[in-house]
């Protein structure tokens, strides 16, 4: 019985417990942070300066041009997100990994010239505001300036995929285009 302990006692102090590798995923970086809340000020703004205008009739409020931009550029966008989830339900249309769509080609597209001349204006147009979200990013938030306008688009690009729906199609980092599970 004495022995048997002894044998316990070795073999509990010889072993070697390791913790497990634990990986938190979900989690956003500083800089995805900082994008997303600079990407919430600027929506915020768009809302804020059109409920002014439309309560303020005739009362010119001063807005610079490069603010006019970005908020045509976030109106443009709500008006165009319909159009462009049945693009991407029916395949036409994908998140690229630089945060911007990019035409994918379909049956649909390929048999139909009108429908093609509606996406490929959709998603210019789209484009367009989109560089112009993220330039203005950029100026307005030294950090996310400070980051480069390669990273800055990485951060849109997955911010835009997290967004899109079940099935629609996203480009990886390695350029691999996958649906979205």
């Amino acid at each position: 019985m004495k022995n048997a302990f002894i044998i316990v006692s070795i073999l509990l102090v010889s072993c070697s417990v390791k913790a497990p590798e634990v990986k938190i995923t979900g989690e956003k970086t500083a800089l995805e942070n900082q994008v997303i809340g600079t990407y919430r000020e600027i929506e915020q703004d768009s809302w804020t300066i059109a409920s002014v205008r439309s309560s303020s009739e005739g009362s010119a409020q001063q807005i610079s041009e490069e603010k006019k931009k970005v908020l045509t550029a976030v109106q443009s966008r709500k008006f165009n997100q319909d159009d462009i989830n049945e693009f991407k339900r029916d395949g036409s249309v994908g998140e690229n990994n630089m945060g911007y769509l990019e035409i994918r080609e379909t049956d649909k597209l390929r048999g139909d010239a009108e429908y093609r001349t509606r996406v490929t204006t959709i998603v210019q147009e789209e484009n367009k505001d989109r560089e112009t979200i993220m330039l203005r990013s950029m100026q307005i938030n030294e950090i996310i300036e400070d980051a480069g306008q390669d990273a800055v688009k990485r951060v849109f690009a997955k911010i835009y995929q997290d967004e899109s729906e079940v099935n629609s199609w996203i480009q990886l980092d390695d350029g691999t285009w996958v649906q979205k599970q």
